[in-house]
């Protein structure tokens, strides 16, 4: 016997993304230190209810907005390294408002992960070695030897992320922007000897 497909669930499913960007926008604007699912579901206009229908507690709400968070806010779509894929666009993004925003965002989460809140170090450890394991893909796919492929993954994650800072803390875009072409001079080095090596 088929069973019928329950109505309220599915438009609580239809919902869900909407709610998870409502939510994440409420971090952007108020940032994420003492964020409670009553004090959100208030904020964003959903009942208590109908926010622990979709994410059941703090720490599953929290490991979504942190993988939100990263997919926009330093490097989005990593696994487009190896199809054409041109970090520059990523910068360019990351130098307007909005990008500075989720930049922002993503520092501040850095911030609980090392001095608060324990939910918030362990979803950000999930999240970045998620996004670490993507962009060893792509860069394989461009020629980087696999024994480099974690070194050079965290390399290019670690110089965005503390480029981001640095343009947030200083607003030296001059500087910060002669700094990251200086970056992609060594990333096109870099590239050019992983071409170069005989195919074995």
């Amino acid at each position: 016997m088929t069973q019928k497909p329950d109505g309220r669930r599915t438009r609580y499913e239809h919902r869900r993304g909407e709610i998870l960007e409502a939510v994440t926008q409420h971090a952007l604007d108020h940032g994420v230190a003492g964020l409670t699912l009553r004090g959100v579901a208030a904020s964003v206009g959903v009942s208590h209810a109908t926010l622990v229908h979709h994410f059941a507690t703090r720490d599953d709400l929290i490991a979504e907005i942190v993988d939100e968070v990263l997919t926009r806010a330093l490097l989005p779509s990593p696994e487009r390294i190896g199809a054409g894929y041109d970090i520059r666009d990523a910068w360019a993004y990351l130098r307007t408002g909005d990008g500075l925003r989720w930049a922002r965002l993503f520092i501040s989460l850095v911030g609980l992960s090392l001095y608060g809140d324990p939910p918030f170090a362990e979803a950000l450890r999930r999240s970045l070695e998620r996004r670490l394991r993507a962009i060893e893909a792509g860069l394989l796919l461009i020629g980087c030897p696999p024994e480099e492929a974690p070194a050079a993954a965290t390399t290019l994650l670690a110089r965005m992320r503390g480029l981001a800072t640095d343009l947030l803390i200083s607003g030296d875009t001059e500087r910060v922007d002669a700094a990251f072409v200086m970056f992609m001079e060594e990333s096109a080095a870099r590239l050019a000897l992983w071409t170069a090596r005989p195919q074995g």
